[in-house]
């Protein structure tokens, strides 16, 4: 689950994810005052900058075609025992892209930090290194189950799948750390350097170091069964397993590097000591800085404000896949309601579209927000969104109570009424396009009568007719109260809570809900200071269980079960699952699970988004990733000049 949405997203998980982002939302403001511009030999736009074309590229010459970035590329492609394959474009890309201009779009609010490993926020973090960062292979964002060469042009592994070689690309220079090296202080950063096998040894170091915090501690159960890199010379690694596993492969390729020569120094350029480095990743001096060798280099943060990037002209990919603008501009808009006024005024060039904005503003209402350059485009999200029950809570320890406030919750009507039928209740932990989805596994109804009567049999009765249920605990009496973590600055959200608490009010239990900016919710989860809370996981394209669901993670510092879920059939066949290779018995342990959670019902699951998205038709229709829908701007591009 490397790309979870998690708070920053955890697994990251993707965390992630995520780890993956804020739900959110707000009633469209007036709309500011359009500004309208035309450049010198640009493109006139009604509402934002003029882009000027440069070289273009048509699709009749390379929708479904071959390319190479090198030649060593190409020479290495050309051994069968390479498990990458050659990058193929897919049939939608792009007819005419202008290489020019800066893209502007937004997120909700700032990282915690740009050190990948060290940071939290997977959701936020794997977008920022998407454009300055670079892995072993790259996943295909149109055909996940294809692997591209990028830093590595060939990996092999062995027959028992136990040993693998990882052959780089020569000559790929890291970017210049984003300090002023004429600066008598930041000399010692002033010398290139080039990616060698050494990095990727750095960045297992980084991971399998208890002392680092972060992301790192939510990967660590991906890398468990890794015995040791061999670094054989600067352009080729070995890695040795103790176990053929499943995800092994996967997390190999998506496997980014670490400058040791960066990290392992203070900001005088004095070596950490062997005892404290892990601790100093935590606080390093330059987690407010990134670094890589994408198609991006990182240029400023202004916290609250703006995160900029700017073409790499050394990236390695440039010839297949280079840079499609001269920069990038992320503005950090807590406020998401505004959104759709900044990108009216030109002051964006796409966003996502909030549920409560989509019915009031855009839906049957082209053209839209009365400009005809505005174009919608609706597309099926695989994260999602879930209510998740903190088992070390005693309240939550009875499957009966949980399923119970499953029942309490009108899913369908929230979806329908609140979130502008934007999506599709969900029964389990998998996107409904997976083949681990079990589409007859049906959600729990929405059933006051039957929540209660579950209450009832798990001994929540109200003793002494205050209205709340109680039961007595550990020869103590426990009113039936708890708080809800939910996300801040959402009118869905406070508009779901709402009506929530009022069901729950219903069948005597207080709900009280606590909405918090997305950095407090992921500190909250991450140390386990939570009643419940409302979250949402990006899984995986390659399944893997543990990270959410082992029993092994509830208790690990910082890992992603964050409610605690430990159950024997569940740790069966997760550890089944990570080491079977047929995927018709990959599918029936999925589903095996998903009737499992169904029943224990750890999480009330709620729904799979759609998430509309407004581009100014200056901007190719985006292809998007099946992995990363809206958050991969490398799939962004504007067309030619059209006077």
């Amino acid at each position: 689950m490397k790309r979870l949405m998690q708070s920053g997203f955890a697994v990251g998980l993707l965390l992630l994810l995520v780890v993956i982002g804020v739900i959110n939302t707000a009633q469209l403001h007036n709309l500011e005052s359009r500004v309208g511009a035309i450049e010198k030999n640009g493109v006139a736009t009604k509402a934002g900058p003029a882009v000027k074309a440069t070289a273009t590229s048509t699709a009749s010459a390379l929708a479904g075609t071959t390319c190479y970035s090198s030649a060593e590329e190409e020479t290495a492609s050309q051994d069968a025992a390479n498990i990458l394959d050659p990058l193929v474009y897919p049939s939608n890309w792009p007819a005419e892209i202008a290489r020019a201009g800066t893209l502007k779009r937004q997120v909700a609010s700032d990282p915690p930090g740009l050190n990948l490993l060290a940071s939290n926020n997977a959701a936020d973090l794997s977008e920022f290194y998407r454009y300055i960062g670079s892995k072993v292979a790259l996943q295909s964002p149109w055909d996940p189950d294809h692997w591209y060469a990028d830093l590595a042009t060939k990996v092999t592994k062995s027959e028992d799948g136990l040993t693998y070689d990882i052959y780089l690309r020569s000559g790929v220079p890291w970017q210049a750390p984003a300090v002023d090296t004429k600066d008598p202080r930041y000399a010692w950063l002033a010398q290139p350097h080039e990616v060698v096998a050494d990095d990727f040894l750095f960045t297992l170091q980084i991971i399998q170091n208890p002392q680092v915090v972060g992301r790192a501690a939510n990967l660590r159960t991906y890398f468990e069964s890794w015995k040791a890199i061999e670094v054989v010379d600067d352009h080729h690694f070995r890695v040795h397993f103790t176990e053929n596993l499943y995800i092994n492969q996967s997390v190999l390729l998506d496997l980014h590097p670490t400058p040791r020569w960066l990290y392992l120094y203070d900001e005088d350029g004095q070596k950490f000591d062997d005892a404290t480095w892990g601790e100093k990743q935590n606080s390093h001096w330059y987690n407010q800085k990134g670094i890589g060798t994408g198609p991006f280099r990182f240029v400023s943060w202004e916290p609250g404000v703006k995160m900029t990037f700017e073409r790499n002209p050394s990236y390695h990919l440039n010839k297949c896949l280079p840079a499609n603008f001269d920069g990038i501009e992320i503005s950090m808009l807590k406020d998401q309601a505004a959104w759709l006024r900044y990108l009216a005024s030109g002051k964006l060039d796409y966003t996502q579209v909030q549920p409560a904005q989509f019915v009031a503003e855009i839906k049957d209402k082209k053209p839209y927000l009365g400009e005809e350059d505005l174009e919608l485009l609706v597309h099926q999200e695989a994260s999602y969104f879930y209510f998740g029950w903190n088992q070390a809570r005693p309240m939550f320890q009875d499957k009966r109570v949980r399923r119970a406030l499953t029942q309490a919750l009108d899913r369908q009507g929230l979806v329908d009424g609140v979130f502008g039928g934007l999506g599709t209740v969900t029964s389990g932990p998998f996107d409904q396009g997976n083949p681990c989805y079990d589409p007859s596994i049906a959600p729990w109804p929405y059933d006051l009568d039957a929540a209660a009567t579950l209450l009832d049999e798990a001994g929540w009765t109200d003793t002494d007719g205050n209205g709340i249920r109680d039961k007595v605990i550990d020869g103590k009496k426990v009113q039936f109260e708890f708080t809800l973590v939910t996300y801040g600055g959402s009118t869905e959200y406070e508009n779901l809570a709402s009506v929530y608490g009022q069901a729950l009010q219903r069948i005597g239990i207080k709900m009280t809900p606590q909405p918090l900016e997305w950095a407090a919710q992921l500190k909250k989860t991450a140390e386990r200071d939570f009643d419940a809370y409302s979250g949402a996981w990006v899984p995986g394209w390659e399944i893997d269980l543990f990270q959410l669901w082992h029993s092994s993670e509830a208790d690990k510092p910082q890992s992603s079960n964050y409610v605690s879920f430990r159950n024997p059939d569940g740790d069966r066949i997760a550890e089944a699952l990570r080491r079977e290779f047929d995927p018709a018995a990959r599918t029936a342990l999925c589903h095996e699970f998903h009737a499992l959670v169904h029943e224990e019902q750890p999480y009330t699951f709620f729904y799979q988004r759609k998430r509309p998205m407004l581009y100014w038709d200056r901007m190719n229709e985006p292809v998007i990733s099946k992995m990363n829908p809206h958050r991969d701007a490398r799939l962004m591009s504007f067309s030619s000049a059209q006077e």
